[in-house]
């Protein structure tokens, strides 16, 4: 049995699954809308700060809070935006239920 073989089968199953298919479908619907674009970037770029604080130890403000969920809230009114980011977050569980699968793989040969 060859990794990279079982790779290539893992990729083409997660372009095959139904995350993949509606996160492909909504950033179809997101593309042609620049206002749409900008306020994706806009909400992942705050949420990457956001983010970057808490894993450096920091707590981010009440009003970076509270800005996050506004912006995530305006996002939601928008239904491509909304579906775009329900596909992105389905995609990403699925990302991650694979790389935990792949984690227990190399468990029994990591140092810790």
């Amino acid at each position: 049995m060859n990794p990279y073989d079982r790779a290539h089968e893992l990729v083409r199953a997660i372009q095959d699954s139904e995350a993949f298919r509606s996160m492909k479908a909504a950033k179809g619907k997101i593309e042609p809308d620049e206002q749409a674009k900008r306020m994706l970037n806009d909400f992942h770029m705050k949420q990457l700060e956001f983010e970057r604080k808490q894993l450096m130890g920091e707590e981010p403000t009440q009003s970076e809070q509270e800005g996050l969920q506004k912006l995530y809230d305006v996002l939601q009114l928008h239904e491509p935006v909304r579906e775009y980011l329900l596909a992105e977050y389905q995609l990403g569980v699925l990302m991650q239920d694979i790389q935990k699968i792949l984690g227990e793989a190399l468990k029994d040969v990591a140092v810790m």
